[in-house]
């Protein structure tokens, strides 16, 4: 039973650590938690990107007709066309607007949850180690009875 508690402590002691550096040492393992989650959902970055594609097509096209209307514009004057503005240009409207905010809370809440596992594990610890102890003192109690003479 010393083992047990002892080692409820520890696990318990190592999900609050990760709990707390899963910002920044173990966010690693928190994202593939969270990756993995969403992408059992239904919800993939493949998708994503393959979406953001999409509009970024659309917005290249606009942009190549509003360049050529710029030309047209600009046929008589000596005026030169800055055409890095036309460039195409990878926007990701759904992987920063949708995908990763979804991730950042999946994130959260692993971290809420395993925050309360290592907290239902330490007082697990907590009540063994009351067993434990009063096992430990009732058997140790009955041992100086046992000793002590029974006429006094």
């Amino acid at each position: 039973m010393k083992n047990l508690y002892q080692l409820l402590y520890g696990v318990a002691a190592l999900l609050l650590l990760t709990v707390i550096l899963g910002g920044s040492l173990t966010k690693p393992v928190f994202n593939n938690y969270s990756v993995r989650t969403l992408e059992t959902a239904g919800v993939k970055r493949a998708s994503m990107d393959s979406i953001d594609s999409r509009i970024d097509d659309m917005l290249f096209n606009v942009k190549k007709v509003q360049l050529q209307i710029e030309k047209i514009k600009n046929i008589f004057s000596s005026d030169e066309i800055d055409e890095s503005k036309y460039q195409r240009t990878k926007s990701e409207v759904f992987v920063k607007n949708i995908y990763n905010p979804m991730n950042e809370l999946l994130i959260v809440f692993y971290r809420i949850g395993f925050f309360f596992v290592s907290i239902i594990l330490f007082l697990s610890a907590v009540i063994f180690q009351l067993i434990y102890r009063s096992r430990d003192l009732r058997r140790r109690v009955e041992k100086l009875e046992t000793l002590l003479p029974k006429n006094i």
